[in-house]
C-alpha cells in the first residue's frame, strides 16, 4: 500500500496535478472527437445494396457532407456494394439490426461500431475486390462485399467465416480477431492479404 502523503502534499500539488490530468485527458478526447466529426463531415460517397430475389431491389444510400439520403441512383461510384439474397436478409437483419456494417467492425476489431470518415472510405476502396462473409450456425447468413467500385465477383477473392457465438463477442469487443483466428473461430479461404487489408482499412484512424 502506498504510503499517505501529509495534508500540504496532497492539497498543494496531488490534488491539482489530478485535476489537470482530467482537464488535459478531456482536451485530448475532445480533439480526437473534432478531427473524427470532420472526417465524417468530408465524406461524399455512395453505398450499394443489392438484394436478389423477390421483394428484393437496389438500394442506394447517398453520403453528402456525412449525412446519409436513401435514393433511387448512385451519387457517385459505390464504394462499396453489399449483395445478398433475399432468404438471407432477415438472419442479417436478426444480427445486426439497423448496424449493417457491424459485420466490418466485428471481423476487423472495432467492435460493431464503424464510423464513416473520408479517410476509411478511400482505405476501403483501394482494398478493391471481393469479399463473402459467412455468419454459420443457426441464424447465419451470406453476404457479399464489394471494395471499390464495381460489381460482386463469384467466386468471392477472399472468404471469411465466422459462427454466431464468436461473432457476437468479436462485436462486443470480447474476443480479439487474431485470438479468434488462431482458435479457429474465424476461417479465411482466398487472398489472405486482402482480408488483412481490409481489416487494417477499418481499423484506420478516424
Amino acid at each position: 500500500m502506498s504510503e499517505v502523503p501529509d495534508p500540504e502534499t496532497f492539497f498543494a500539488q496531488r490534488f491539482p496535478a489530478q485535476m489537470n490530468r482530467a482537464l488535459a485527458d478531456q482536451e485530448q478526447a475532445a480533439a480526437a472527437a473534432q478531427r473524427a466529426l470532420e472526417g465524417m463531415r468530408a465524406v461524399s460517397a455512395t453505398i450499394r445494396f443489392l438484394v436478389r430475389g423477390d421483394a428484393g431491389g437496389d438500394f442506394f444510400v447517398n453520403v453528402e457532407q456525412g449525412r446519409c439520403t436513401a435514393a433511387s441512383a448512385p451519387a457517385h461510384p459505390p464504394f462499396l456494394t453489399i449483395a445478398l439474397d433475399r432468404s438471407h436478409y432477415e438472419p442479417l437483419w436478426r444480427e445486426a439490426g439497423d448496424n449493417v456494417l457491424g459485420f466490418l467492425g466485428g471481423i476487423s476489431g472495432m467492435g460493431s461500431s464503424i464510423k464513416l470518415t473520408k479517410f476509411r472510405v478511400e482505405q476501403i476502396a483501394l482494398v478493391g475486390g471481393t469479399l463473402l462473409f459467412e455468419l454459420t450456425g443457426p441464424g447465419g447468413f451470406k453476404l457479399l462485399a464489394r471494395l471499390g467500385d464495381g460489381e460482386p465477383s463469384e467466386p468471392a477473392d477472399t472468404s471469411i467465416r465466422v459462427d454466431t457465438e464468436a461473432y457476437r463477442e468479436l462485436r462486443a469487443g470480447k474476443l480479439e480477431p487474431q485470438e479468434a483466428f488462431l482458435a479457429g473461430k474465424i476461417q479465411v479461404e482466398g487472398d489472405m492479404q486482402r482480408a488483412m487489408q481490409l481489416a487494417l482499412a477499418v481499423l484506420s484512424p478516424d
